[in-house]
């Protein structure tokens, strides 16, 4: 009997143990590149973590209580209005952080599957402070592949980590946006200690596709924006619309949210 209530106690000291150590933050996420403030697409978005890793997922079917393919009607507030795509798939898009190898893996756009190193970032911590749900939050503000990001953390959990690629502060990042909001997470609930752990995996790459490193996947992506450019461009000309003949932008910050700098040779 004694040997049984040892047993029971060490378990439940365990198992608190590692409840301590897991978490769950759900956010909102809202891309809207080039529409110059907080307007389109609203996901839902998880951030499963834990003291050495975590996982970031958004646009995915479960979150979104199911398969989306819509188009949605955003208002800008000063009777423009746009329209665009509402989607989500089964996996999502995934960024799993792993400290202790260093290393960033990404189920990203296009579904292409990333292995980089984990990105670092200077940022620049405030005296500024707000409250965020319950939780005091502390303002950095920080650039990254082309976007200035101000990111509003809380020591309160004092894990580095943050939704999408952001992280590496004293603190869990609760909120964060870039300069206009085009890019923008905001905070909805946090859970912690919390009983989610096990839903944290590692990115599950399919068999027939191959881990792309950094450079590639980055030169993959300003070969994309230049054919879609290219692409458009032929459209109009061949409807008879004259676009601008100065040629690419130099940026790709009105499509996606890592505005690589197109390199002169490319």
């Amino acid at each position: 009997m004694k040997i049984l209530i040892i047993l029971t106690t060490l378990l439940t000291t365990l198992s608190g143990y590692a409840q301590s150590h897991t978490g769950i933050v759900r956010y909102g996420e809202l891309q809207s590149m080039g529409m110059g403030g907080p307007v389109g697409a609203d996901y839902n978005a998880i951030l499963l973590f834990n003291s050495k890793n975590s996982l970031y997922v958004t646009r995915q079917d479960s979150l979104e209580g199911g398969a989306q393919n819509r188009m949605e009607m955003y208002d800008h507030g000063n009777g423009a209005k746009t329209y665009g795509n509402f989607v989500t798939n089964k996996e999502g898009f995934r960024y799993y952080h792993d400290l202790e190898k260093d290393q960033l893996l990404s189920r990203d756009i296009g579904f292409t599957y990333v292995k980089e190193d984990i990105p670092s970032i200077d940022w620049t911590i405030h005296e500024n402070t707000k409250l965020i749900g319950n939780y005091m939050a502390k303002k950095a503000t920080g650039s990254f592949r082309g976007r200035d990001y101000t990111a509003w953390f809380t020591t309160e959990v004092p894990l580095p980590f943050g939704p999408w690629k952001l992280q590496g502060l004293p603190g869990l990042i609760l909120e964060a946006y870039d300069t206009q909001k085009e890019i923008y997470w905001y905070f909805k609930s946090l859970n912690y200690p919390s009983n989610f752990g096990h839903l944290m995996t590692p990115i599950d790459k399919p068999q027939d596709k191959k881990w792309l490193d950094f450079r590639t996947y980055r030169n993959a992506t300003i070969e994309a924006y230049k054919e879609a450019i290219i692409g458009g461009r032929m459209v109009s000309e061949g409807a008879g619309i004259k676009g601008n003949s100065s040629g690419l932008k130099q940026d790709l910050s009105d499509t996606y949210i890592e505005a690589f700098i197109i390199p002169k040779d490319m």
